[in-house]
Protein backbone atom coordinates (compact mmCIF):
# COMPACT_ATOMS: atom_id res chain seq x y z
CA UNK A 1 0.00 0.00 0.00
CA UNK A 2 1.31 3.35 -0.78
CA UNK A 3 1.31 6.07 2.05
CA UNK A 4 -0.31 9.07 2.02
CA UNK A 5 2.35 11.55 1.90
CA UNK A 6 3.42 9.20 -0.98
CA UNK A 7 0.01 10.03 -2.73
CA UNK A 8 -0.16 13.76 -2.01
CA UNK A 9 2.92 13.84 -3.70
CA UNK A 10 1.62 12.01 -6.65
CA UNK A 11 -1.27 14.40 -6.55
CA UNK A 12 0.80 17.44 -6.75
CA UNK A 13 2.83 16.50 -9.51
CA UNK A 14 -0.49 15.62 -11.36
CA UNK A 15 -1.82 18.91 -10.67
CA UNK A 16 1.37 20.88 -11.54
CA UNK A 17 1.63 18.85 -14.95
CA UNK A 18 -2.14 19.26 -15.81
CA UNK A 19 -2.75 23.05 -14.66
CA UNK A 20 0.34 23.66 -16.46
CA UNK A 21 -0.62 22.13 -19.62
CA UNK A 22 -3.56 23.78 -19.12
CA UNK A 23 -2.60 27.54 -18.95
CA UNK A 24 -0.03 26.95 -21.67
CA UNK A 25 -2.41 25.97 -23.97
CA UNK A 26 -4.76 28.63 -23.56
CA UNK A 27 -1.89 31.19 -24.07
CA UNK A 28 -0.59 29.48 -26.78
CA UNK A 29 -4.56 29.66 -28.43
CA UNK A 30 -4.54 32.93 -27.66
CA UNK A 31 -0.88 33.92 -29.09
CA UNK A 32 -2.65 31.65 -32.40
CA UNK A 33 -5.63 33.97 -32.33
CA UNK A 34 -3.77 37.24 -32.05
CA UNK A 35 -1.27 36.38 -34.47
CA UNK A 36 -1.43 37.45 -38.37
CA UNK A 37 -0.45 33.97 -39.76
CA UNK A 38 -1.21 34.99 -43.68
CA UNK A 39 2.15 36.19 -43.78
CA UNK A 40 3.77 33.05 -42.57
CA UNK A 41 3.75 29.18 -45.14
CA UNK A 42 4.90 25.82 -44.51
CA UNK A 43 7.09 25.10 -42.19
CA UNK A 44 5.59 27.97 -40.13
CA UNK A 45 2.68 25.35 -39.10
CA UNK A 46 4.88 22.45 -38.02
CA UNK A 47 6.40 25.09 -35.51
CA UNK A 48 2.66 25.84 -34.71
CA UNK A 49 1.30 22.33 -33.46
CA UNK A 50 4.21 21.76 -31.67
CA UNK A 51 3.20 23.49 -28.52
CA UNK A 52 -0.08 21.82 -28.57
CA UNK A 53 1.52 18.43 -28.84
CA UNK A 54 4.00 19.34 -25.74
CA UNK A 55 0.70 20.77 -23.57
CA UNK A 56 -0.99 17.97 -24.56
CA UNK A 57 1.94 15.38 -23.90
CA UNK A 58 2.22 16.85 -20.31
CA UNK A 59 -1.71 16.84 -19.85
CA UNK A 60 -1.26 13.03 -20.61
CA UNK A 61 1.25 12.40 -18.45
CA UNK A 62 -1.55 14.13 -15.28
CA UNK A 63 -3.86 12.06 -16.31
CA UNK A 64 -2.07 8.61 -16.49
CA UNK A 65 -1.30 9.65 -13.17
CA UNK A 66 -4.53 10.07 -12.35
CA UNK A 67 -5.45 6.83 -12.97
CA UNK A 68 -2.85 5.18 -11.08
CA UNK A 69 -0.44 4.35 -13.73
CA UNK A 70 1.93 6.16 -11.46
CA UNK A 71 5.41 4.26 -13.18
CA UNK A 72 4.14 5.15 -16.96
CA UNK A 73 2.94 8.67 -15.86
CA UNK A 74 6.10 9.59 -13.66
CA UNK A 75 8.27 8.72 -16.80
CA UNK A 76 6.47 10.81 -18.78
CA UNK A 77 6.75 13.49 -16.18
CA UNK A 78 10.79 13.09 -16.14
CA UNK A 79 10.51 13.68 -20.00
CA UNK A 80 8.51 16.79 -20.38
CA UNK A 81 11.00 18.12 -17.23
CA UNK A 82 14.09 17.18 -19.34
CA UNK A 83 12.68 19.15 -21.73
CA UNK A 84 12.26 21.90 -19.94
CA UNK A 85 15.53 22.17 -18.43
CA UNK A 86 17.19 23.90 -20.71
CA UNK A 87 16.09 27.37 -22.74
CA UNK A 88 18.82 28.74 -25.29
CA UNK A 89 19.10 31.04 -28.31
CA UNK A 90 21.90 30.32 -30.23
CA UNK A 91 23.06 31.78 -33.62
CA UNK A 92 19.42 31.71 -34.87
CA UNK A 93 17.61 29.18 -33.20
CA UNK A 94 15.42 29.71 -30.20
CA UNK A 95 13.59 26.84 -28.10
CA UNK A 96 12.44 27.36 -24.66
CA UNK A 97 9.19 25.44 -23.03
CA UNK A 98 7.82 25.56 -19.86
CA UNK A 99 5.15 24.10 -18.68
CA UNK A 100 3.70 25.80 -15.26
CA UNK A 101 6.26 27.97 -14.21
CA UNK A 102 9.90 28.76 -15.13
CA UNK A 103 12.77 30.77 -12.70
CA UNK A 104 15.81 30.52 -14.71
CA UNK A 105 19.23 31.19 -14.58
CA UNK A 106 20.07 33.02 -17.44
CA UNK A 107 23.87 33.21 -18.88
CA UNK A 108 24.39 35.90 -22.25
CA UNK A 109 27.50 35.59 -24.13
CA UNK A 110 26.49 37.51 -27.17
CA UNK A 111 28.85 40.46 -26.33
CA UNK A 112 29.59 40.69 -22.63
CA UNK A 113 29.25 37.92 -20.06
CA UNK A 114 25.88 38.61 -18.74
CA UNK A 115 24.28 36.72 -15.56
CA UNK A 116 20.61 36.72 -14.39
CA UNK A 117 17.35 35.25 -13.23
CA UNK A 118 14.41 35.49 -15.22
CA UNK A 119 10.32 34.24 -14.76
CA UNK A 120 8.35 32.98 -17.44
CA UNK A 121 5.14 30.95 -17.30
CA UNK A 122 3.88 28.05 -19.46
CA UNK A 123 5.35 28.49 -23.02
CA UNK A 124 6.46 26.71 -25.55
CA UNK A 125 8.52 28.52 -28.73
CA UNK A 126 10.64 27.17 -31.28
CA UNK A 127 11.90 29.77 -33.46
CA UNK A 128 14.32 30.48 -36.44
CA UNK A 129 15.56 33.72 -37.22
CA UNK A 130 18.49 35.78 -38.27
CA UNK A 131 20.76 37.03 -35.39
CA UNK A 132 23.98 36.34 -33.59
CA UNK A 133 22.44 36.40 -29.84
CA UNK A 134 23.94 33.96 -27.57
CA UNK A 135 21.90 32.62 -25.08
CA UNK A 136 21.41 29.62 -22.37
CA UNK A 137 19.20 29.20 -19.92
CA UNK A 138 18.53 26.90 -16.90
CA UNK A 139 15.24 26.28 -15.37
CA UNK A 140 15.77 26.16 -11.74
CA UNK A 141 11.88 25.13 -11.40
CA UNK A 142 12.13 21.76 -13.56
CA UNK A 143 15.37 20.86 -11.95
CA UNK A 144 13.73 21.30 -8.60
CA UNK A 145 10.82 19.31 -9.85
CA UNK A 146 13.13 16.96 -11.48
CA UNK A 147 14.99 16.06 -8.51
CA UNK A 148 11.48 15.54 -7.10
CA UNK A 149 9.83 13.34 -9.09
CA UNK A 150 12.50 11.00 -9.81
CA UNK A 151 12.74 10.82 -5.69
CA UNK A 152 8.96 9.71 -5.80
CA UNK A 153 9.73 7.36 -9.00
CA UNK A 154 12.40 5.60 -6.34
CA UNK A 155 10.44 5.54 -3.20
CA UNK A 156 7.17 4.69 -5.42
CA UNK A 157 9.05 1.32 -7.18
CA UNK A 158 9.94 0.52 -3.45
CA UNK A 159 6.73 0.72 -1.97
CA UNK A 160 5.12 -1.14 -4.75
CA UNK A 161 8.49 -3.67 -4.73
CA UNK A 162 7.36 -4.18 -0.94
CA UNK A 163 3.44 -5.00 -2.06
CA UNK A 164 4.42 -8.25 -3.94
Amino acid sequence: MIDKVLLKKLNFIEIYQFFGGIIGILIMLYLLFTTNTNEYEGFFYILLILPFVFFAFCIYSAWLLNKKRYIIGLNLVIISLFLQLVAFEFYGVFYTSVNGIAINFTLDLTNDILIGLDFQPSQFLLVFKNNEVLHFKLNLVAFGMLIFTYEILKRLRVSLYYLI
